[in-house]
């Protein structure tokens, strides 16, 4: 029994110590296993990724060296500074491969990145092995946008990239060309964040966060000249990646005026939204920290009372500023959304109209991860030191190490599982074991349903190129991405002008419900044929038993617009007297949609 208690207290102490990063890539395989075998019926986040976000890079691959200003596909031609991808490292993926596998390529690197970042920063801030793998595999395995690439999942890696830079040449190890391997490890990660990252959501806080970095150096009387080299690196990035809009700026040297011009934006309760926010985090940054949340709390305030060395010390303040900083951000995100800000900013014109500055709550799925493991921090290098100490206390070591990995399985135990049930992983594991007729999952092959588009191809039996389709009651994602060119689409930034041409096609329609003309005319991103029957909806299934009569489009203005084919998800029963004539119901097996085809004669 003792020789079994010595081995447990060598393990645990050794574990902790040894480099353990590895485990990323055993997770990545365990993850990534179900998606290899159901290849395309996978099951991934739709909404804002593979309607909308997925085509930016689509299209811009599909067009990539062509020097096109304008990609024709969409909106009878959408501006390509318009659909510029929110990570341009990947675009080539997206053209040596097809999409899915790009898709997936992308999602694989995030996904390792963001183990990577978080242990390297949680082993670095800690010293501990054990908790950066905790850390680092509860943040890689939240269901983050693999999409919008490291400007989430970069987080951890961006950080540790400036705790190299701040260490500089004192961080030991080889020299290259002079500095430390360090350094240009900070130099490399700092690149990769920049050509991976999106400079309106995340990018323009690392930037914030870095001048101030570099202020707290000048303060302490730290050198902090690596440090201010890899900021001027990132910012050049970004100045180059974003060049249109860095033009468009402080140039005014647009090519046309966005439709985000007409967005609104309302205000809300700031006391409740600083609640909600910092309790749930918000849009595009789930981090399911909600049962962090108390356990953080307590650890905080019994380590106010507990006798700290040195580093525990400096854990401790650590962890105090990044409680400090968590409410700051959820604060800050209330008074974005308050009354006087919305105000203004709906008096304002340009990018002060439409800008986003709450976005600051996409550090959360890094950020809550990295303060439970600051906080605990203390707590385990307490008990460990204390179980170090006690040179003839066996029992005393055995109980202390015992515990303190008991206490961090309990504590993380609930997040674990409210991660576990909301991931990707998940998902495809149900998917894989029951299907979509039980999960009711749809995948990446019935969305897009490529059969059936070349089903729809046939029918039409004209060069795609010649003509352009609108789409009723579904998303004309799957068109666009088969190669069909539409009249509509889903887009966060294309011409107000034809944001107008489009609204005289569905006006009469629009009026007829006053909550689906304030969307279109207040936010506009989906621009869609909207109507009085269903409204803003744009997921109609097959067999959804949807059934259109007395729609008031304006056929004409359609027409203008170039369209000759409507894509359907609900048969039109009077479709003679709108000016359509019915092609027939087309659906496949594997296909999410079931499409009435018909061709505008009117």
């Amino acid at each position: 029994m003792k020789r079994a208690a010595e081995k447990f207290n060598q393990c645990i102490g050794f574990t902790d110590r040894i480099p353990l990063w590895w485990m990323g890539v055993l997770l990545l395989a365990a993850v990534f296993a179900p998606i290899f075998i159901l290849g395309e019926g996978s099951v991934f986040e739709i909404h804002d990724q593979l309607d909308e976000s997925m085509l930016n890079y689509v299209l811009t691959a599909r067009h990539y060296g062509e020097g096109l200003d304008v990609f024709p596909e969409m909106f009878h031609g959408v501006n390509a500074s318009g659909m510029q991808p929110a990570a341009v490292l990947f675009i080539p993926l997206y053209r040596i491969f097809p999409a899915f596998t790009a898709f997936v390529l992308q999602y694989a690197v995030c996904f390792l990145c963001g183990f990577l970042g978080m242990y390297f920063c949680v082993k670095e801030l800690t010293g501990s092995s054990i908790l950066a793998v905790c850390g680092s595999g509860c943040f890689c395995m939240l269901p983050m946008y693999p999409i919008y690439g490291l400007t989430e999942y970069g987080i951890p890696l961006i950080l540790y990239a400036g705790i190299c830079l701040w260490k500089g040449n004192g961080s030991g190890g080889k020299r290259f060309f002079g500095l430390s391997g360090k350094v240009w490890l900070g130099f490399a990660l700092t690149a990769l964040f920049g050509c991976t990252s999106h400079l309106v959501c995340t990018g323009y806080v690392v930037l914030g966060f870095w001048v101030l970095a570099i202020l707290v150096s000048l303060i302490v009387k730290k050198p902090g000249k690596w440090l201010t080299i890899g900021f001027l690196e990132l910012l050049v990035i970004y100045l180059v990646v974003n060049k249109s809009l860095f033009l468009e700026l402080f140039l005014g040297n647009s090519a046309y005026i966005s439709h985000r011009e007409e967005m609104v934006s309302y205000a809300q309760p700031f006391l409740q939204t600083a609640w909600d926010a910092f309790l749930n985090s918000a849009q595009h940054a789930p981090s399911f920290h909600k049962y962090l949340i108390l356990p953080i709390f307590l650890l905080l305030g019994a380590g106010a009372f507990l006798k700290k060395d040195e580093c525990e010390n400096r854990l401790y303040r650590s962890a105090v500023w990044g409680m400090g900083l968590l409410a700051a951000i959820a604060l800050f995100y209330a008074f974005c959304k308050s009354a006087p800000v919305v105000a203004f900013k709906n008096g304002m014109t340009g990018f002060l109209h439409y800008f986003q500055a709450e976005r600051f709550y996409w550090l959360y799925p890094a950020a809550w991860y990295l303060e439970f493991a600051l906080i605990f921090a203390v707590w385990w290098k307490k008990a460990g030191r204390i179980a170090a100490e006690a040179e003839d206390g066996l029992l005393l070591r055995t109980g202390l190490n015992v515990g303190r990995i008991f206490l961090l399985a309990v504590l993380l135990l609930p997040t674990v599982n409210l991660i576990q049930v909301n991931s990707y992983f998940y998902r495809n594991v149900n998917q894989m074991n029951n299907g979509s007729g039980i999960t009711g999952y749809v995948t990446w092959e019935s969305y897009y349903a490529e059969d059936l588009m070349e089903q729809l191809e046939q029918a039409i039996g004209r060069d795609r190129s010649t003509y352009r389709v609108a789409h009723l009651g579904v998303s004309p994602a799957p068109s666009l991405m088969h190669g069909f060119y539409t009249v509509d689409g889903y887009s966060n930034n294309y011409p107000l002008e034809y944001k107008h041409t489009f609204r005289k096609v569905i006006e009469k329609e629009l009026a007829k419900n006053p909550e689906t003309k304030q969307y279109f005319d207040e936010w506009g991103n989906r621009c869609y044929l909207f109507n009085s029957i269903t409204g803003t909806y744009y997921s109609a299934a097959k067999n959804a038993g949807i059934r259109y009569e007395g729609l008031e489009f304006d056929m004409e203005a359609l027409k203008g617009l170039g369209c000759e084919y409507l894509f359907s998800g609900g048969e039109i029963l009077d479709a003679e007297r709108i000016g359509l004539e019915s092609m027939g119901y087309f659906e496949t097996e594997n296909s999410y949609w079931g499409i009435w085809l018909y061709r505008v004669t009117k």
